[in-house]
């Protein structure tokens, strides 16, 4: 069932089950009115009989009580005896007052005691009473009845319009293809629920746009530099194939494609590990581990590369323990020190601070990597982060292994940022939940 149909029946069965209510609240209220006006024209009856008997000073019933239309009266003595009628009062009539069915016809009755102890018993026929709620009754079923069939339309209407720009959304959005991302939703002039829904799948194509940019970009920067190697590996390999080409001209040859190899191979492990720590890489495997052994772990890993630039490393950190991803962890602050080292410059230091800080809902482990290098060269430090981008003064390797900072951390749930140090140098720091 489609949301109009079903807009258009919850507001007909509302409507008809309040037009039900309220007819039967005016059914019942009429009924109680109609026999609460009978039951004084009977008690005025009453004592208009006990009046007369007073008066008259006789038992029986004078002329003008015998004449009473649509009433009856019987008159009993203190004893019980029936001593006189109407002509119209029915067998079998006691003197109860309240409702009595007598001779397959309903009567309300009262009762009441004239001043000599003579009861009088005082009823009416129920069929007017009767006749009166039926013709209500027929009444307020046809009125009901139109009732929900224009509220069935009216709702049928109303729930039209009401999600006509809902329609014009879902149109908006089939036209919107892989070609066309740049187009949006139009928004509704009306400041409602519809118009927020339109910002946020605005919004959500915004996302996903620069998502889908982002993809082409990353994929024709590695094709680039996929490519580049591969053209120089396949001209030193066609200079080895030459059979003009000298012994020293074949050795040159073939030192050159195994450096292009090698760095293929870097550029395709750094791929690999780049798919592997984003989110949706590898799931997540959270163990306990100290944050000093994390750092000194790292340290120890980057100990022959420090050692080949002539840097010193220094390591700060506590005791603590975190509960997280290690491999994610190991290569994301790996890749930071190995950035430091190599681009930190020949005989520098590089510092390595690495703590759980206090934070709301849990604690933070942050990591905090400095050097004494050129620094970044950027205005924005933080497009470093991206795939294949470099600092103006760290040109050299793959413009990798920040962007894979950026995605493990992502993964963790952390945040990543670069700044530049004051009197020369770059630090880059990221801090994940040190809770899972």
């Amino acid at each position: 069932m489609t949301v109009r149909r079903r807009l258009a029946l919850v507001y007909a069965v509302g409507v008809a089950a309040t037009v039900a209510l309220v007819a039967v609240v005016v059914w019942w209220q009429m009924a109680l009115a109609l026999r609460s006006g009978l039951d004084e024209a009977l008690a005025t009856k009453a004592d208009a009989v006990a009046t007369s008997l007073e008066n008259n000073g006789q038992v029986g019933l004078q002329e003008t009580n015998t004449s009473s239309g649509s009433f009856f009266v019987q008159l009993r003595s203190p004893a019980g005896a029936v001593v006189d009628a109407t002509a119209n009062a029915p067998a079998g009539v006691t003197a109860a007052s309240g409702e009595a069915t007598l001779g397959g016809r309903r009567y309300l009755v009262r009762v009441a005691t004239a001043a000599d102890g003579t009861t009088i018993v005082v009823g009416a026929d129920l069929a007017g009473v009767d006749a009166t709620l039926r013709s209500l009754e027929g009444f307020l079923l046809a009125a009901g009845t139109a009732a929900g069939a224009i509220s069935t339309l009216a709702g049928w209407y109303l729930s039209g319009r009401a999600l006509l720009p809902l329609r014009r959304l879902a149109r908006d959005a089939a036209r919107i293809g892989p070609a066309g991302l740049s187009s949006r939703l139009s928004r509704p002039p009306q400041a409602d629920e519809v118009a927020q829904l339109a910002d946020t799948l605005n919004a959500m194509l915004d996302r996903i746009d620069e998502l889908v940019a982002r993809q082409r970009r990353f994929v024709a920067t590695a094709s680039h530099e996929l490519r580049t190697p591969l053209s120089a590996l396949r001209v030193e390999l066609d200079l080895a194939d030459d059979p003009a080409s000298t012994r020293e001209e074949l050795l040159e040859a073939i030192h050159a494609a195994q450096g292009q190899a090698v760095r293929l191979t870097e550029l395709s492990s750094s791929l690999l590990g780049l798919a592997s720590v984003a989110a949706d890489g590898r799931s997540l495997a959270i163990s306990e581990f100290g944050v000093d052994a994390l750092a000194e772990g790292v340290a120890r890993s980057v100990r022959v590369l420090a050692r080949e630039h002539g840097v010193e490393v220094r390591v700060r950190t506590d005791a603590s323990t975190v509960a997280s991803d290690r491999v994610r962890l190991e290569l994301a602050l790996g890749n930071v020190v190995r950035n430091a080292i190599v681009h930190g410059g020949s005989g520098g230091v590089v510092e390595v601070d690495c703590r759980t800080v206090p934070a709301e809902p849990v604690p933070l482990l942050r990591a905090e990597v400095s050097d004494r290098g050129p620094g970044f060269g950027l205005a924005d430090p933080a497009a470093l982060f991206e795939p294949f981008a470099r600092g103006a003064t760290r040109a050299s390797g793959s413009g990798l292994g920040l962007a894979t900072v950026a995605e493990a951390i992502g993964a963790l749930h952390g945040t990543a940022g670069a700044s530049g140090r004051p009197g020369g140098g770059a630090t880059v720091w990221f801090t994940v939940p040190a809770a899972a």
